[in-house]
This record gives C-alpha cells, structure tokens and sequence, in this order.
C-alpha cells in the first residue's frame, strides 16, 4: 500500500541519517586514538556520505509524480533549487562559522593526525558530529565537499517531511512540504554552506516524527482482522511496513512497532545532542513531550512508562558521552565551555572563553540597550522573525524566514490527527521561547522550528483548499509568498556572485580575494612567511580557515590576552616578553578596528607602552584593504 510505501521511506531515512552519525562517531574515536590518516577510516567515512547522496538522489527520483501535473510542477522546482544549491556548493568556503570554526578545527585535526586540545578556541570543545564526516575532504583538499554534505542533510530534511506528509494526506502535499523547506531563505543559505544547523534540524525532526509514529503505534488495536487508530478515525488494512501479518500475535506486532520508533527516536535526538549545543534543548523538549503524551494514555502501567523512559534516555545519550567524556578529560567539565560557574573547567591554554556562555543580559534587556527597540518591538519578537529578518544584521536576527510559516496556522488544526498537530506545535512553540530567553535571538538558533511549522502549514493549506469556494484565491497568495523566497533568492545570487568562478573565468585566488578583505594579507602570510611564524589574529574575526601557519587568536570577540599582556608590562620591552612566551612571531590586525580600540580602552599609561613596543618591535611587512601583517622584532 502506498502508506506502507512512505513509511518505509520515511524509516530509511531515518536510518541512513543514524548510520551517518555512527560512522562520524567511530571517527571520532578513530581520531581521539590518533588514526585521523588512516585510510580505512577515511575512505570508510566519505564511502558514508557518498551512500547517502545516492540514497538521496534514488529516492528524489523515485518520487516526480507520472500524472499530477501540480505534483510535476512542484517536483521541477525543487529540483530546480537542488542543482542551485549544488552549484554554489563548489564554490570555496567563505561563509564566517566556516571560515573560524566547523573548517577551521578539522583542518587542524587533519594537520596533525590526530584530535587534540586547542584551549584557544572554546568553540572546539562543543559535539563535532558534522565536522567529523567533513574532515576527510579537508585532508584531501576538497574543502568544497563539506559544504555539499551539509546541504545533503537539509534535502534529507526534506524527505522525511514528504514520506510524513504523502502518509497523512497525499504525495503532491508531501512534495509540497519538501519544496517549502528546502526554500525557505534560511534553509536555503545553509544549504551551501559548511555549517551544521542543517544536521540538528534532521536529527531533532526525525527525532520528533518517530516519537509520533510510536505514539500511533499504541493506539493501533486490531480489530476484525484488520488494524485500526484506536479512535477509530480511519482503517488502515497494514499501516506499518513493520507491522507484519507473520505476527501472530497483533500486541507483539504492536510492541516490535513501538521499538524501532522508539529506538530511532532515542538515537536521533541522542545525534542532535552530538552535533550541536542546542541538541541539548532539543532533547529536553522531546523527552518532555515524551513523559507528557505518555502519562495521558489511558490504562498505561507506570512501570511500562518508565521502561520506555529509560529506553528513550540511554539510546539519546549514547552518542553524545564520547564527545562529554572527552571535555572532562581535557577540562574538567563535561559540557565546557558552558556551566563554568558550576561545574568549572579550561585547560589553561591561555585562550578566553568569551561569548561562549551567551549574553549575561536577558534578551529585553540586550535589545532595549543594543538597539533601542520599544517595549512593543520587544513582545512582538515571535511575530517579527516572520517578517523583518534580513542577513548579517543582528538586530534582524541574522536571517530570513517567511511569514507563510505562520500565516496559515488557524487552519492547521482541523480535522484528524489533531494530537499529532498539537504535539508538533508544542515542540516548535517550546523551543522557539526556550532559545529566545536563553540566548541571543537569531535565527539559525531557532531552524529547528522550521519542519514541524511545514508541516502545519501544509495541513493548513490542506484544509483551505478543501473549503474554500475559489481555490484560485488560494493558490495565488501561496504564489505570492513563494515569490518572496524567489526575491531572496535572486539578491543572494548577487551578493554571492558566482558565475566567473563556476564558468572558469576567475580563479579560486581571485574568487577569495573578491569575496575576503583579510585574504590578500593571509595569503602574503602563506607565501612569504617561514613555516616556523606563529600568528596573532586581532580583530580578523577569529577567520583563521586559509591561514597555513600556526596562530593564536583570542577565545572571544574581546582581545583580552592583548590588553592582559600591554596591562601586565612596565614597558615595551615586557611586552614583546609577552608576546614571545606564546610563540607569538607576527600579527595580523584589521587596522581600522584596532585603532577604535587603542582609542577607547587603553590609559594614557596604556597608549605609552604599546607606543614603545610599536616603535622598537614592531615592522610592517604588508598591508591592503584595511589588513596588516607586522613582525615582531626582538631588537630594535
């Protein structure tokens, strides 16, 4: 049958994103242990990751439509957005987290052969789930491919949202929940880049959809020889691929049901821990909504909830302790660099773990001083991340979004499976209040709410459409809002420019220098520096990616060890002490900004010191776009 068709997509799906996590787990362990060369180990993760791309590109083929014309046309769209997404997917890292963080750590690891302690840079210390199936690529210098893997998990993303939907309602609604996700501004911008928003947002929505296929296994019954919703809201002859008629037994076909749910549940929302810190937040909604959707089953035992209970905990937890167990042996603290002021921790690697923790400020707070917004700005924050977002803007939250996600949620809950609907919109509602209180409110903290808001808007549209007189009226505002992404999409085509790089006329060089102020310098430090200097990064961002010398920057966005060490000096002299106890050999330091700071934080006392160092130790040896190499002189 053809539900029983979706389930199985939607359950391969699942797993292929489970087998994913295993084999970046098993390299990560492979790489704590110092084998991160090994050719089994490499081949054997990017073997997973190519397996994934054909399962994909098998099951999107799979499902273009053979007579719905709609269903064709949504399906060539999305295709459509599939190749761009691909095309910019070649082009090189330039993104920022990619450039200090999700690249910038494997490249190290793959450097050395091995995973190690970099105290400098807090960020290393959070799950690596993602960067672990990137680090081959790294190795072999296809840094290009990382970016191509996360986009993989987003179009993932949206197979589980199709198999879900075409089950519940029909396939052309189901590619239509695919083609809204994966064009949705946000997702889109992701989806080329090295990032791993993109694999929290899979893992915690197939997370969260296996927890609604094992609540409806156990409200199946059978009933006439046929298995039923035990609220009796349709038939279903075999609803489960996993139900089988060999089941002699209907409770044990039920209960072989409700496992592998469950254990996919557990372990999915186990790898959204292991991927990011947010899967954290992730996990405490679900196994909330868990213990609650449980408890309201009538006639079910206390000892078969906390059974299920425990389950659901130690699968979710198995992925994440290798990555716990390795911060309490490097720092003392389990989830470091956050809880520092319980639970301690730091390595002592003189690095500073600013920002880490997230804004000591509450977040009306914050805004009322950062951007001066009104109390009515400030309430209306869950409506306005709708509507006003816009990129690299973090007073708009760093992001785009469509009102179309919430424009139709007064008619998502009509008709059946209105618990479902509850419980996806309590999972969205919860996390979306949960991330604007505990940290500064962009939207890449907030994506996870973007599939299980799909789908009610599908629903949504659903219900329209079987009630509305003139569906015309219908499908032009859904023309209308969808154009909003096309615009989107087109501006971010331009500001990405990437049509002399992927036609040949423009080289990888020139395509950087274009796109980075700081690479021209970089790659002076690259081509003309001794392979034994040791850069200071100030005020570049901590964008240390294309640097192929060893450097240091500070854990934060604040130079603290740079004031500590003028603050700490009686002259000139002591400071270059300073700098060269760390190994420091040169600085790289955006001119302008360095300046503003000299200006307003140093002392009268201060400014004489750095003056004295700067005149003795320090020789320009290179400076364009606002960028300037200096070395660092023991003589004068």
């Amino acid at each position: 049958m053809a539900s029983d068709r979706f389930s199985l997509l939607f359950y391969r799906t699942c797993l292929a994103g489970c087998l994913l996590g295993a084999v970046a787990t098993l390299y990560f362990l492979g790489g704590l242990a110092g084998h991160l060369r090994h050719p089994i180990l490499n081949f054997g993760a990017a073997a997973a990751v190519v397996a994934a791309f054909l399962f994909f590109l098998y099951a999107f083929f799979a499902i273009m439509p053979q007579k719905s014309r709609l269903g064709l046309l949504i399906w060539a769209l999305s295709l459509a957005i599939l190749l761009i997404e691909a095309a910019l997917g070649l082009l090189p890292p330039t993104a920022r987290d990619e450039l200090t963080h999700h690249l910038a750590v494997p490249r190290l690891y793959a450097g050395a052969g091995r995973i190690f302690d970099v105290p400098f840079a807090p960020y290393s210390y959070y799950p690596m789930l993602l960067e672990m199936l990137y680090t081959p690529w790294i190795l072999w210098g296809w840094d290009w491919v990382p970016k191509l893997i996360h986009g993989l998990f987003g179009f993932l993303t949206g197979l589980l949202l199709y198999a879900y939907l075409s089950r519940r309602l029909s396939p052309v609604y189901g590619l239509l929940g695919f083609f809204i996700f994966i064009f949705t501004p946000a997702i889109l911008r992701l989806s080329h880049w090295a990032y791993v928003d993109l694999g929290l947002i899979f893992y915690s929505t197939a997370a969260l959809l296996c927890l609604l296929q094992w609540i409806e296994g156990r409200e199946l019954r059978m009933e006439n020889g046929e298995w039923r919703i035990a609220n009796g809201e349709r038939s279903i002859p075999n609803p489960q691929f996993a139900i089988r008629n060999s089941f002699r037994n209907p409770q044990s076909a039920i209960r072989h049901f409700q496992f592998r749910w469950l254990v996919l549940a557990g372990l999915s929302a186990g790898l959204a821990v292991a991927t990011k810190p947010n899967g954290l937040l992730a996990l405490l909604l679900l196994f909330l909504l868990f213990l609650l959707f449980s408890a309201r089953e009538a006639g079910r035992s206390q000892r078969r909830l906390f059974t299920d209970a425990v389950l659901f905990v130690l699968l979710a937890l198995l992925p994440a302790i290798p990555w716990w167990l390795k911060n309490m042996y490097w720092t003392g603290n389990p989830w470091f660099p956050f809880f520092t002021s319980l639970l301690g921790g730091g390595s002592g690697g003189g690095g500073s773990a600013g920002g880490a923790g997230g804004p000591a400020l509450g977040i009306f707070t914050q805004r009322e001083l950062l951007y001066g917004e009104s109390w009515w700005q400030i309430v209306a924050l869950p409506l306005r991340v709708f509507f006003v977002g816009q990129d690299d803007q973090p007073q708009y939250f760093d992001g785009v979004l469509n009102p179309m996600l919430i424009l139709f949620l007064p008619w998502a809950f009509k008709g059946k499976w209105l618990g479902e609907k509850r419980f996806l919109f309590a999972f969205a509602l919860l996390y979306f209040l949960y991330a604007l209180f505990l940290t500064e409110l962009r939207i890449r903290y907030i994506l996870p709410i973007v599939p299980p808001l799909v789908i009610l808007l599908v629903y949504g549209i659903h219900n329209i459409y079987l009630r509305i007189v003139r569906p015309s009226v219908l499908f032009t505002a859904l023309v209308l809002l969808v154009a909003l992404n096309g615009i989107y999409l087109g501006y971010h085509l331009r500001t990405v420019s990437p049509g002399a790089y992927l036609l040949g006329r423009e080289s990888r060089e020139v395509y950087l220098s274009r796109m980075l102020p700081e690479y021209p310098a970089i790659r002076y430090i690259n081509q003309q520096l001794s392979s034994g200097a040791k850069i200071y990064f100030l005020f570049i961002g901590r964008r240390v990616y294309y640097c192929q010398r060893a450097y240091f920057h500070d854990g934060g966005e604040y130079p603290a060890v740079f004031l500590q060490i003028i603050r700490g000096a009686q002259n000139g002299e002591e400071v270059l002490t300073g700098l060269q106890k760390k190994g420091i050999t040169h600085l790289l330091v955006r001119v302008d900004l360095i300046l503003r700071f000299l200006a307003n934080n140093f002392t009268q006392r201060d400014g004489e010191i750095w003056s004295q160092f700067q005149a003795r130790h320090l020789k320009l040896l290179f400076e364009q776009r606002g960028y300037a190499v200096y070395q660092i002189r023991s003589g004068a």
